[in-house]
């Protein structure tokens, strides 16, 4: 229709097009019409259910946008979902460098109305608020209201009254269709369908089976619009094509080679692209896949049970096939469940946990956890993965119980090497869960599960299987969290012997953690020749054994050791060593780990600005295991401290006490929250702090955590020997007080030599002359709606620009990036 051209041809003037009717308002067909003609690069995101886990609609998303240019989605997928503002940027420069300026491109997001995940929407947003700085629109469908907010973006909406037909094209449509009718006709007809476009096309195709008896055309229409859509679609086509539409729908993806490998047909494959030329079942060119309108796609559906079993059961395993072969993981997993294919599935989750984000673990183990008996009986890593799972997302106690379970159940078996194999896997299991119990059971017996491991083990001749280098111990070996003396210990002695158990079973698995979590004890004691000492010892084990993340820890041990030493030289070793694990693809979280221990090493330094940038951002528990959101926690409060921002910090700490249950961890926490306290001026509350952190440390003398703060707890104690309120010993204050004082003159050294390695005086921030603008009026206390005023600018644009200075600065506030500006010179 030459109206609907000339709207879309207006509309996508805007950044944004909605388009937003019900079902039957030819919103797809209408779209891609215009735009198969329009000079554009199209890329056409079709929606579905599934798109509402994050992991899948990446998927989908890179992968659409891997059919125009393969180069930019492999660095999407590189980059991963953004669930952070930095994960953002890094997505939106990316997607900057993609496009050309002189070409125009379109982004259509079909089917908006299908997602509820928060996460999901909230990218959407982000990336259509970005629209204006690029030669890009992007093109909204859905059938009910958006999910998303577009307030103040330039948009163009249309909606069901754009597209319905009025009873001139009512008229002309018939007239192509070689029909003549009179004016009352028309007038009932357009009364009867209400311009409704679906509803006119299937009046028109009944009108040509049937020309001259417009009267009982609109009697059936009226009668039932589900009968007209079996009648005169379904009935227009062969009967074995037929059969063959019910069984594609029920899977999401038809992708022309999909299609092919299902019919297994050549002339089936043309008959279905013959008849593609209709709206309501057609070949995308942009996908490259066929779309079913969604009446059409209900109307199959509810013909499913004519397919028999073995009909469902060969879709979905195709599918599955397909899926896994062209990486939709997602939707691969969710076939192979459909047809009990567990095995596949076990596969992918055991070799992949630790790369998966959390809402995505979770949608697994459900499936896992509605498996048949058959399958956990027969799949040799079924309960083991389960467990893993389970562990994975934290859920000790329910792991605990489960393995239990399993363990009853297999050993009631008779002996064969695939259930030792099991029952090994079991005790490996619930070894590491009471490991990771200990915090909150000071019970330290994880030893005995895995001396049954290895004997277990030993009954048979097992390879050691990759997943065997992956042991993520999290930032800190001991896993005890009481202050009771003696505790870390009988903790170390257990370590000890599930070391030598587990690396006799497993090919050298956990080497040198035992040695790592003697040199761990003592350098919070801050005896640091014996804390080398062992750490070197662990390192070369873990080295000799390829236990990466073992040795990862070693090297960020020394780098700590290095530094309360002063020796720069060393840190730089262990620093190049640290790189070096780069190259270790076995090592499959190499790049989380580095990031946090260079991170953890430029914050002691005071270079905020140089650490990863998905560390600055909040820390996500969604996006990554209990342990590694530990470490971030860390990271996120030295950040913090770095920038000096203390009041976000002692929010911060607040909001995440009950996250840490690790003794070396809550000291560090509340040494860090007391000298935060006193940086604000409450010094009451800063002694107060300061005791609660002395009484957890008194009984094994652990006074690193208070050394590595140096100058400031040096400054907090001082002041504390001063105050005859203060209950802390002052013997002990005055102890910390050198101790801290010698520790911050050692670090001044190792930050000069930095300075001079690296030449960082001599690096300069460039901000362009727009941001340097927008960083005066933030200096001056402007909104980001006065900033926009106050340079004719949107308030969306506004806020990119300070988004990407504090991507520049290494900010994550406004405070912050005035901190750092003003100690650049930025700001005159």
């Amino acid at each position: 229709r030459p109206r609907l051209s000339k709207l879309l041809e207006e509309a996508v003037k805007n950044p944004v097009v909605t388009v937003v009717a019900g079902a039957g308002y030819g919103k797809t067909f209408a779209v891609y019409n215009f735009l198969r003609n329009h000079d554009a690069v199209t890329t056409w995101l079709q929606l579905s259910d599934r798109d509402n886990l994050c992991s899948r609609f990446w998927e989908n998303y890179t992968h659409t946008l891997s059919l125009y240019n393969e180069p930019v989605a492999k660095k999407f997928r590189e980059i991963g979902f953004p669930e952070t503002d930095s994960d953002f940027e890094k997505f939106l420069v990316a997607a900057r460098d993609w496009l050309l300026p002189n070409k125009k491109y379109v982004l259509v997001l079909d089917d908006l109305h299908l997602i509820n995940n928060a996460d999901v929407l909230r990218f959407i947003e982000k990336r259509i608020s970005t629209t204006m700085f690029l030669n890009l629109t992007v093109i909204l469908l859905s059938r009910t209201e958006l999910p998303i907010s577009i307030s103040g973006m330039l948009f163009k909406r249309i909606d069901e009254s754009d597209l319905r037909f009025t009873e001139r094209e009512l008229a002309e449509y018939l007239h192509l269709l070689r029909h003549t009718v009179s004016t009352e006709i028309i007038a009932n007809t357009y009364q009867d369908t209400e311009g409704w476009p679906f509803a006119v096309n299937l009046l028109g195709m009944s009108l040509e089976r049937s020309p001259g008896h417009t009267t009982a055309a609109r009697t059936t229409f009226r009668r039932n619009i589900s009968k007209l859509i079996e009648n005169e679609i379904l009935a227009s086509i062969s009967e074995r094509l037929q059969r063959f539409l019910v069984r594609i729908s029920l899977i999401d993806h038809l992708a022309l080679d999909l299609i092919h490998m299902l019919a297994n047909d050549a002339e089936l494959v043309s008959e279905m692209l013959n008849i593609s030329s209709y709206f309501y079942i057609r070949f995308d060119t942009y996908l490259h896949a066929f779309l079913i309108h969604p009446l059409v796609l209900d109307c199959l559906r509810k013909k499913q049970n004519m397919l028999t079993e073995e009909e469902k059961h060969g879709t979905y395993s195709i599918a599955a096939k397909w899926c896994r072969e062209n990486d939709y993981f997602m939707d691969a997993i969710a076939y192979y469940e459909k047809v009990g294919e567990y095995e596949e599935i076990v596969h992918y989750v055991f070799n992949n946990l630790h790369n998966m984000p959390i809402t995505t673990t979770r949608f697994i183990m459900g499936l896992l956890e509605n498996a048949s008996a058959e399958s956990v009986r027969d799949i040799v890593l079924f309960p083991v993965t389960l467990l893993r799972i389970k562990i994975h997302l934290g859920m000790l106690d329910e792991a605990f119980d489960l393995s239990k379970r399993y363990m009853e159940h297999f050993t009631a078996l008779p002996e064969t090497p695939s259930n030792n194999r099991i029952i090994a896997s079991l005790y490996a299991a619930s070894g590491i869960t009471r490991l990771l119990m200990a915090p909150h059971t000071d019970c330290y017996d994880f030893d005995v599960y895995f001396a049954k491991q290895d004997e277990y083990f030993s009954r048979g001749n097992y390879e050691t299987t990759d997943t065997a280098t992956v042991h993520y111990v999290g930032p800190w070996i001991s896993k005890v969290g009481t202050d009771r003396y003696g505790a870390m210990e009988e903790y170390i002695e257990s370590l000890s012997r599930t070391v030598r158990h587990a690396s006799h079973a497993m090919g050298g698995r956990m080497s040198g953690m035992d040695d790592l979590a003697k040199g761990e004890l003592f350098f919070f004691k801050n005896d640091i020749k014996m804390a080398e000492r062992f750490v070197m010892q662990a390192l070369a084990s873990a080295t000799e054994k390829k236990q990466y993340d073992i040795k990862n820890k070693a090297l960020y041990y020394l780098i700590r050791i290095s530094l309360a030493q002063g020796n720069f030289a060393k840190i730089e070793q262990a620093t190049d060593e640290l790189k070096t694990q780069l190259t270790e693809k076995k090592y499959v979280i190499r790049y989380i780990t580095c990031d946090t221990v260079m991170a953890w090493y430029n914050l002691a330094l005071g270079y905020p600005q140089y650490i990863a940038d998905w560390l600055k951002a909040d820390c996500a528990p969604n996006s990554s295991s209990k342990l590694m959101g530990s470490f971030k926690i860390i990271i996120k409060a030295k950040y913090y401290y770095a920038l000096r921002e203390y009041h976000a910090l002692l929010a911060f700490l607040t909001g995440n006490r009950d996250r840490e249950s690790i003794l070396f961890g809550k000291i560090e926490s509340k040494a860090l929250e007391a000298v935060c306290q006193y940086q604000l001026k409450n010094k009451d509350d800063a002694f107060t702090t300061l005791r609660e952190a002395y009484e957890m440390a008194l009984s094994n003398n652990l006074t690193m955590p208070f050394i590595e703060l140096g100058k400031d707890m040096r400054t907090l104690t001082g002041s504390a020997m001063l105050d005859s309120n203060c209950a802390i010993p002052r013997e002990w204050l005055e102890t910390i007080n050198k101790k801290s004082s010698t520790y911050a003159k050692r670090l001044a050294i190792v930050q000069l030599e930095y300075k001079k390695a690296n030449h960082f005086g001599d690096k300069i921030v460039e901000l362009s002359d727009r941001e340097m603008e927008v960083l005066a009026d933030l200096h001056q206390g402007l909104s980001r709606p006065e900033i926009a005023s106050n340079h004719n600018l949107s308030i969306n644009t506004v806020k990119l620009i300070v988004s990407m200075i504090y991507s520049k600065l290494g900010a994550s506030n406004v405070a912050g990036a005035i901190h750092i500006a003003t100690e650049r010179n930025l700001l005159k």
